[in-house]
């Protein structure tokens, strides 16, 4: 890999009715922040740190990317927010995006040991891209 790009692991999710169009175009916008090497495809999860709620939709996607991460994390967050400002159901998510690891640093902790990002880096190591 070209060592002036970053690489970025990043975990999708959702659990609301239209949650597989929200990550379509997730997907398409990180796409234009650089390279997906690998992706894990959708699979479905139950919910953690969520209370009751419904099963969540996952991708997690290995990103290279040119960009400094402050502002790959501005960019995805802006994204996540104005897809989110359409959400008018209070309990559910209808895009989570969230940067796991940085270049092979651990960025989110919790997330890197839960099921869901676990599952999907499992996926992630089997289908390669």
């Amino acid at each position: 890999m070209n060592k002036d790009l970053n690489t970025a692991i990043i975990c999708l999710g959702g659990n609301t009715s239209d949650a597989t169009l929200c990550m379509a175009g997730a997907l398409d916008f990180i796409l234009s922040l650089g390279v997906v090497k690998r992706s894990s495809g959708l699979y479905r999860t139950a919910p953690e740190y969520a209370g009751e709620s419904e099963p969540y939709l996952n991708e997690v996607v290995e990103l290279a990317t040119s960009l400094p991460y402050k502002e790959l994390q501005i960019r995805v967050k802006e994204y996540e927010c104005g897809v989110r400002s359409r959400n008018k159901v209070c309990d559910l998510v209808n895009l989570d995006i969230d940067i796991v690891y940085w270049n092979d640093v651990v960025l989110r902790p919790k997330d890197s040991v839960a099921a869901y990002f676990l599952t999907g880096i499992s996926k992630l190591d089997a289908n390669g891209l």
